[in-house]
């Protein structure tokens, strides 16, 4: 939902700086997580821990439109396709690399832990991914303000979009050079 009211509302008009909006969200939903298992008894589950991860949804949903759009400004109209197909293949390195690091936090803080104290160190594993899932956040708001304060290329703009006359026009067009070389 939160992808969908950013790109038809928020995205036109608020631009690239709805993408700090989107990140300190999301960073409020990682406190509201951290701040659940921190006010929790570690035996029972923090059911305040649905709210933060909504928050949380919200905040990643506000983001991403924003950050596509401002990414992709800067990409002339023919390079388009291959800069979005290389943009998703990046942001899907980055959730498996993000996986894997909060992981790893979390199951070595398990393993370093006596058995008998697991429902604390369990507790303990989850705060420790999400204090670093928001220093990671951090990292991230730093590089959206640097993409948002860059002076956007200027791009032409047509207020004409290819349509069938088009793809008609070319075929004619290519068609007419391969029998003149001919």
């Amino acid at each position: 939902m939160a992808s969908w009211i950013a790109g038809t509302r928020l995205v036109p008009r608020y631009g690239p700086r709805l993408m700090l909006a989107g990140l300190a969200i999301l960073a409020a939903g990682l406190l509201g997580a951290i701040a659940a298992y921190h006010a929790n008894d570690p035996t029972t589950y923090p059911w305040t821990l649905l709210v933060a991860l909504a928050i949380s949804g919200l905040g990643f949903g506000s983001f991403t439109v924003p950050f596509f759009t401002a990414a992709l400004a800067r990409v002339q109209p023919q390079e388009t396709g291959s800069a979005a197909g290389l943009l998703n293949a990046v942001q899907q390195l980055g959730a498996t690399l993000g996986i894997a690091v909060l992981g790893s936090v979390f199951l070595h803080t398990l393993t370093t832990n006596p058995p008998q104290a697991a429902p604390a160190t369990a507790h303990t594993a989850v705060q420790r991914a999400f204090w670093l899932a928001l220093a990671l956040l951090a990292v991230a708001t730093a590089s959206a303000a640097l993409m948002t304060t860059r002076p956007r290329q200027q791009l032409p703009t047509t207020d004409h979009l290819p349509g069938e006359d088009d793809v008609q026009a070319h075929a004619v067009t290519s068609s007419s050079r391969e029998v003149s070389s001919m």
